[in-house]
């Protein structure tokens, strides 16, 4: 899968587009497949690397919001809309504890 890689600290150039390993599933832990995530100024002061303690490279992203992929607890549908925080949402999937996916609002159609 793809997912937004931050190489080392520097400007906006060091985050490049790499494949990775897929998630592999966790007892109990929803797979979601990323639809968009946020980059904010947290991110930003990281890939400056201005935070004590991180090791490069990282996948950044602080929330996301996508869709159930795969639920072993069955608390969520496949193709449920679910937004996740807490970071490394970069990626095309993304594993969280199946009690910390949030269920998103429903479309509006007008």
């Amino acid at each position: 899968m793809k997912a937004a890689l931050t190489t080392k600290a520097g400007g906006p150039e060091v985050i490049q587009i790499k494949e990775v390993a897929k998630p592999a599933p966790k007892d109990g832990w929803v797979t979601i497949k990323v639809k968009a995530f946020g980059l904010n100024r947290s991110e930003l002061y990281t890939r400056q690397g201005h935070s004590p303690g991180v090791n490069f490279p990282i996948i950044q992203g602080t929330e996301c919001v996508g869709e159930v992929d795969h639920d072993p607890t069955e608390s969520y549908q496949p193709g449920q809309k679910v937004a996740a925080i807490m970071g490394g949402m970069g990626r095309q999937f993304e594993k969280r504890p199946g009690g910390s996916a949030m269920a998103a609002m429903k479309e509006r159609t007008s």
